[in-house]
């Protein structure tokens, strides 16, 4: 049976339908695609979820590992470089204060060149005699008993400076000044009064000793005969005219002219009075001796110190070409050698005056200075190190063998004069070549590291290395010495010269006058300034390489840590 939907009873009711049954089918779609829409949104949602959490669990896997290798880089970053740093710091440092070094017109160290800041004493100790009549008559030993220190401060300046920048060097005079310090001599005087033998009689007998021939004899031993009523063998003087204001000597009259007829020849002593200068000037003129006096005998005074006085000129390097041979002597008195000895090893001027050495100076090495008192060169080795107020200093001395007798060093023998046949014992060096050839010896301080008999032969001798050595405390960064004790004793050899009535009794030793100590030594304050320039910058930087080498491997030992503990974490994941 068939509907007809066409028919007018049934239109309404079917268009009513038909748009219900429509509605319901849109709200239906539109339902589904609500639901499926918010489907698909809590889909996206849920995985940007999961997204977010990947996210997390990677950059949480990443972060300790980006940690380790940031922490580790940093970490070898601050040791390598702090640690190249403190080794170069040495040599960036060592430039600098060579750079400093150097001389020139204008350089920050020309003041202390010219004028050293350190104050400089001479300490002479001297040797009374005791029992100078024994020894005069009866050939006695002799009794000494030493009598010091008398101090006098040492001021020393350079002048005369000429500058010769293409070989740098420089060439100056030294003046010495000398100004005595009672307060630094423990209550002696300059007045005091010393018995000594007497160096001008031994001098003069020596002299005409070897200056007798058959031809003159007869005419020095007249000469002779008025020289031991002017000069005894032992004075007696006060030690500030000894050391410094110098005592007279007396003026003779020499003329035996009228005595020609009894004694041939002897009219050569006529005019021949006055000083001793004078009196050797004219026998120099007639022939009669072939050596011109000294100078040091024109006031007709001897003593051994004089204020404003040089010992020739001195050629040093600046250093502007070089630091090893940093205030090397290029030559004293215009001669780049010496003629004293006769021999090219021992005429060498060698080193520097003591005062300053090239810097860096090591252990191992040999430390060459020239003394003009000496007449020679020298060496030092080290032997120690010593705290100088809080500076590290190398302690260098002259070893024995500087001074050993020749038969045992044969590097000394060019020292014998005039001949080996005339060596002098250990200790000891011979003054003649440059004393205008006088019977001066120069020793260590009571003979010593010398001979036990030359030892013996004196009572009152008792060497010590504590209070007799020679040394030099070098800071080894800069080569300047922080301390100096430079010692020397003066001797005269003590023999029967030609059977001299005064001379005749006397026992053959080599006879102590002086010794003295020429010291040096910073003060507390300089010190000071000597361990901030030289020390503060390395204890600055080891400070602060040291904490940042701290750091940089506490940062190496985190990261390594945490690096484990990745590791960790990963293999216990796998499994």
């Amino acid at each position: 049976m068939s509907i007809n939907w066409s028919s007018e009873k049934f239109k309404p009711v079917t268009v009513l339908a038909l748009c219900s049954v429509a509605l319901s089918q849109q709200k239906s779609i539109q339902s589904i695609q609500r639901i499926e829409t918010e489907s698909a949104r809590e889909k996206e949602r849920h995985k940007r979820q999961l997204q977010r959490q990947n996210n997390k669990k990677i950059t949480a896997k990443m972060l300790p590992m980006k940690q380790v290798t940031i922490m580790t880089v940093i970490g070898s970053i601050l040791v390598l470089l702090c640690s190249i740093f403190l080794g170069v710091f040495p040599s960036i440092f060592n430039s600098i204060v060579n750079k400093m070094l150097v001389l020139s017109r204008d350089s920050a160290t020309l003041g202390d060149f010219i004028s050293p800041p350190v104050p400089i004493y001479m300490q002479f100790y001297l040797f009374h005699v005791t029992n100078p009549d024994d020894i005069r008559f009866h050939g006695a030993k002799p009794k000494l008993k030493q009598v010091g220190p008398y101090t006098y401060a040492e001021v020393r300046t350079k002048h005369n400076m000429t500058w010769n920048d293409d070989d740098g060097t420089v060439t100056y005079l030294q003046d010495k000044s000398y100004f005595f310090r009672e307060d630094m001599s423990h209550g002696l005087k300059e007045s005091d009064e010393i018995t000594t033998i007497n160096p001008i009689m031994v001098v003069l007998a020596d002299f005409v000793d070897r200056y007798r021939t058959d031809q003159n004899k007869k005419l020095l031993d007249l000469i002779w005969t008025e020289i031991e009523v002017g000069f005894d063998i032992f004075a007696t003087e006060a030690v500030g005219n000894t050391i410094f204001y110098g005592f007279d000597l007396p003026e003779f009259d020499f003329d035996f002219s009228n005595l020609s007829v009894i004694i041939p020849g002897v009219n050569v002593t006529e005019g021949l009075s006055g000083s001793l200068y004078d009196i050797l000037t004219k026998l120099n003129e007639r022939g009669v001796i072939d050596v011109e006096p000294p100078e040091s005998l024109r006031s007709n005074q001897i003593h051994f110190l004089k204020n404003n006085t040089d010992d020739h000129p001195y050629e040093v390097k600046t250093g502007a070409q070089g630091l090893d041979d940093y205030l090397h002597i290029v030559s004293w008195n215009g001669k780049s050698s010496l003629s004293y000895w006769n021999d090219e090893y021992c005429d060498q001027i060698n080193g520097t005056d003591g005062t300053q050495f090239p810097p860096q100076v090591s252990k191992d090495q040999a430390l060459y200075i020239y003394t003009s008192e000496l007449c020679r060169s020298l060496y030092l080795t080290y032997e120690k190190e010593v705290d100088v107020h809080g500076v590290t200093t190398y302690r260098f001395i002259p070893p024995k063998d500087a001074l050993e007798d020749p038969l045992v060093n044969p590097d000394n023998q060019c020292f014998c004069y005039p001949n080996v046949s005339y060596c002098l014992h250990a200790s000891m060096l011979n003054m003649a070549p440059c004393a205008f050839d006088a019977p001066i010896v120069l020793s260590t301080p009571h003979f010593y590291q010398g001979n036990q008999e030359d030892i013996d032969s004196i009572d009152g001798l008792s060497p010590h290395k504590e209070e007799h050595e020679t040394y030099l405390d070098i800071e080894p960064n800069t080569g300047v010495a922080m301390r100096a004790m430079k010692k020397m004793q003066l001797n005269v050899p003590l023999k029967r010269y030609g059977s001299f009535p005064s001379f005749k009794n006397v026992p053959e030793v080599i006879f102590p006058i002086v010794w003295v100590n020429e010291s040096a030594q910073i003060d507390e304050d300089t010190a000071s300034s000597v361990r901030k320039a030289l020390y503060s910058p390395f204890t600055i930087v080891d400070a602060i390489c040291g904490t940042l080498i701290g750091i940089g491997a506490l940062l190496i030992l985190v990261g390594t840590w945490k690096f484990i503990g990745v590791r960790r974490a990963r293999n216990q994941q796998k499994l």
